[in-house]
């Protein structure tokens, strides 16, 4: 066991750096429980207010549908086979994407549909994350250190 401790403390500081990092992130208050709707309201403002931003133009009510929306869950909630009792907000992508149609996907569906594309597959855009949280430090109950990359979104867009 002596010969197992060097690295263990590797993933001991590197445990302890992430969490240190997650909180100074995270709010002085608890993340209080609103209702769908409040949320749903909470979040239609948060992308108008995105939405503003510089690099955006041209693409008013492109992204009207896809919104960021979050829940509160524990991680075993998440069914990754990690046993733990660590809770974390959630933040992924809903909604439609239908508005952001563009004249090449109008084109690649008549092709589809008059089978001048047979083989290929057209898929439509769809509401996925355009960036992600950084990345989640835990340990699990069997005192094992665990980092999920890529876990929840950041932003959201039709792609």
């Amino acid at each position: 066991m002596p010969e197992d401790y060097p690295d263990q403390f590797d993933n001991v500081v590197d445990f302890i750096q992430a969490t240190i990092k997650r909180l100074r992130r995270s709010p002085d208050k608890q993340t209080p429980i609103f209702s769908k709707r409040e949320r749903s309201r909470q979040n239609a403002a948060v992308n108008t207010e995105n939405s503003s931003r510089k690099g955006r133009r041209g693409q008013k009510g492109k992204n009207r549908g896809c919104v960021l929306a979050e829940i509160h869950l524990n991680v075993t909630d998440l069914d990754l086979g990690y046993e733990t009792k660590e809770e974390l907000i959630f933040r992924y992508c809903s909604g439609s994407c239908d508005a952001a149609e563009t004249t090449y996907d109008k084109i690649l569906k008549n092709l589809t549909r008059k089978k001048k594309l047979v083989n290929d597959k057209v898929r439509q855009a769809c509401c996925r994350p355009t960036a992600y949280d950084d990345d989640l430090s835990f340990l699990d109950d069997k005192l094992v250190y665990h980092i999920l990359k890529k876990h929840s979104a950041k932003r959201c867009g039709c792609v």
